[in-house]
């Protein structure tokens, strides 16, 4: 009996052993803290303004802009900045329309653009002025994105350079204009600039 007793006490200690090395092996899955930073999702925060360093990277190499356009489609869905991933996506798509070389691709990627840009305009709500995306509110922003694409785009063909114009006038109004910092004050005044230029 006693040699029976020993052998199951030998055993379950045995079991245990095992037990605690499984668990030492899961503790890296299991615990998020020691998972390596590599594997790590990146956050909605990183992505969205990693997708926004493309579209600012796009409008000065027009090479980019299938980056631009595929890292703003990817974003996931985000009610607070869905109106600016919709106007920066509009722009990039306006963008690609100026770099095309057949006309009806400059049209069909145009048009495509400036509904996404108007879907944004429709997506604003007033809560949208306080959200901000780097330190500018996504309202203001949404809004800049779209002026200066429908001041941008050949106002013979689309015919929205009267609603840029309206866009910056309302810009130009907020009062949240004057806590925005420098940058974006001075894309408005860009946009304005471009406004002054004769229509295309």
């Amino acid at each position: 009996m006693r040699t029976h007793s020993t052998r199951r006490q030998w055993l379950a200690l045995a079991a245990v052993k095992l037990l605690v090395l499984g668990a030492a092996f899961a503790l890296p899955a299991a615990i998020p803290g020691v998972i390596p930073v590599a594997l790590a999702a990146p956050s909605a925060d990183d992505s969205f303004d990693a997708a926004l360093r493309e579209f600012d990277a796009a409008r000065a190499d027009e090479k980019r802009l299938d980056v631009a356009v595929a890292a703003l489609r990817a974003l996931p869905a985000d009610p607070q900045r869905q109106p600016l991933q919709a106007a920066y996506l509009g722009s990039a798509l306006a963008l690609q329309g100026k770099a095309a070389w057949m006309p009806w691709s400059k049209m069909k990627l145009t048009e495509q653009g400036l509904d996404q840009i108007d879907a944004a305009l429709a997506m604003l709500k007033p809560e949208h002025g306080a959200v901000l995306v780097r330190g500018v509110p996504v309202a203001l922003q949404t809004r800049l994105a779209a002026a200066a694409t429908f001041v941008a785009v050949p106002d013979g063909l689309f015919h929205r350079r009267a609603d840029g114009r309206k866009l910056l006038a309302a810009l130009r109004a907020d009062p949240l204009l004057a806590g925005t910092p420098a940058a974006f004050r001075a894309e408005v005044a860009a946009a304005e600039a471009a406004l002054a230029e004769p229509a295309k």
